[in-house]
């Protein structure tokens, strides 16, 4: 499940707080697209989220908390980085 994403979101946590991130990649593994994010003001944090489809063309932004999960998504972005070069 392949979608045009935006180039920069903003979400907002469970205490109401914004923050906005640039997203640097949508990898799509095992049925789910996950989102490689940058956050604003950083260089070199990058968070990954899975993209959870609602209604429409909404989506919701999970933050990935499976270290293992993460760290594999994160290889496969910078493998794509390695390979654009």
């Amino acid at each position: 499940m392949k979608e045009e994403i935006e180039e920069f979101i903003e979400l907002t946590d469970k205490e109401g707080n914004k923050s906005k991130y640039e997203i640097l990649d949508v990898i799509f593994r095992d049925d789910e697209d996950f989102a490689v994010l940058l956050p604003e003001g950083s260089e070199d944090e990058v968070v990954i989220f899975r993209v959870v489809p609602l209604d429409g063309d909404e989506v919701e932004y999970v933050e990935v908390t499976d270290d293992e999960l993460a760290d594999s998504i994160f290889d496969e972005f910078i493998k794509r980085i390695d390979s654009e070069e």
